[in-house]
């Protein structure tokens, strides 16, 4: 399966209403260290910018979940995005290693480089990128790409097989009639 757009799988860092798998710093750098071109100045983001961070993550999960489902985004959320995506990139591009990776001028800082690009990034995959459909697992906000008319969930061996489980459930655990 190909790798998911980078503005999907910053949407699915909140994975469920409890579940926030950006909350810490240690959580973010786990997250920004998978994505190569993002490590640098993922490792150089504090928790005011992670805040920042997790606020634009908010937006663009509701505004690429309300794509999916085929509905207005809420306003405000649409607005933050759509500002952040049009303004002067704060960032440049650095060639290191092997690949380019985002770099931060001496005015900028690593989160608002970062909030740029991935707010961009949903700009773009809303435009030109494939569908996305939202998982029908219960309690699950996670987006993917629709790749198959068929796919219910974002990953069958978690939410497909607790939704499995649940109507297994139900089927014998019925009261006679």
């Amino acid at each position: 399966m190909p790798a998911e757009p980078v503005a999907v799988g910053f949407a699915n860092t909140r994975s469920s209403p409890r579940r926030d798998r950006i909350e810490g710093i240690d959580r973010w750098h786990a997250w920004s260290d998978a994505r190569d071109g993002l490590r640098t100045l993922g490792r150089a983001v504090d928790a005011d910018g992670l805040a920042e961070l997790r606020a634009v993550r908010d937006d663009v999960q509701e505004v690429l979940r309300a794509a999916a489902l085929a509905r207005t985004p809420d306003h405000a959320a649409a607005e933050r995005l759509l500002w952040l995506a049009r303004t002067p990139p704060p960032f440049g591009l650095g060639w290191r290693g092997d690949r380019y990776e985002l770099t931060v001028p001496p005015d900028g800082t690593p989160a608002a480089a970062l909030a740029h690009h991935l707010a961009s990034a949903a700009v773009g995959l809303l435009v030109t990128g494939p569908p996305l459909a939202v998982c029908q697992g219960e309690n699950c906000l996670k987006l993917f790409v629709a790749t198959r008319a068929d796919r219910r969930w974002c990953d069958g061996a978690a939410c497909g097989n607790r939704a499995r489980v649940r109507s297994h459930h139900r089927r014998h655990n019925r009261p006679d009639v």
